[in-house]
């Protein structure tokens, strides 16, 4: 992963700060490649800031050194996860290098994806932020290039029905007292856009039990 931009990482010239020099992205590729049998996909941004985009170099030194795949954020670590994912660099990057190219960033709709493929030349697209929450987003995507049909959003009744299967999941693998917790950063994202969202979103950020949040969302869905 070279597009990961957290302070804690690139201080240690690892992430998206090996973004900045291509000779060593061709080095580190080159030695985990050729040390592994399994094919190896990297994941990149378009540059370290707009003033240092590398994206093509970077690209066609991962191909040179043998990775198999490469996967692009359209921003850049500067930017984090703000401002608007710049395509153009998707197209530049699609016609320098002739293994699997997978664009991604601002991917929201599934005709986003069709969008991205189209415009840009992209063999395949990462669907990131928009998946969480609403895992329907990877099925409605690949029916939808698949088939040219838009399937319908989930109902909310839906929604709250993953969310239960997703928050025992969690206690499965973690406990009540933890996946509990855990689940309110999830819970924000299967409410999203929901009426009456905010205060269930309150009442299950106070809630410390798997019962608790169950019956919480089961009122929820009663009363929509």
């Amino acid at each position: 992963n070279m597009g990961c931009p957290v302070p804690k990482v690139t201080k240690n010239e690892a992430g998206s700060r090996l973004l900045l020099n291509p000779d060593k992205v061709y080095d580190v590729v080159k030695a985990v490649s050729s040390a592994i049998d399994l094919p190896l996909t990297v994941k990149i941004r378009i540059g370290w800031d707009s003033d240092h985009l590398y994206a093509v170099e970077n690209a066609k030194a991962i191909e040179a050194a043998g990775g198999a795949a490469v996967a692009m954020h359209a921003r850049t670590r500067a930017q984090l996860y703000e401002g608007k994912a710049d395509w153009t660099w998707l197209e530049k990057v699609a016609g320098n290098i002739n293994i699997p190219f997978i664009g991604n960033g601002d991917v929201k709709t599934p005709e986003d994806a069709k969008r991205m493929i189209d415009e840009t030349g992209v063999d395949a697209v990462m669907i990131g932020r928009a998946a969480l929450g609403n895992p329907w987003m990877l099925h409605r995507t690949e029916h939808y290039l698949r088939t040219g049909e838009l399937l319908p959003e989930p109902t909310v009744d839906e929604k709250m029905r993953i969310a239960k299967i997703h928050l025992q999941r969690l206690v499965d693998l973690k406990g009540d007292n933890l996946a509990s917790r855990e689940f309110r950063q999830h819970a924000a994202y299967y409410l999203k856009g929901a009426k009456r969202a905010a205060k269930v979103k309150v009442a299950v950020n106070q809630a410390t039990t798997q019962e608790e949040i169950v019956t919480i969302l089961d009122d929820f869905v009663a009363q929509n």
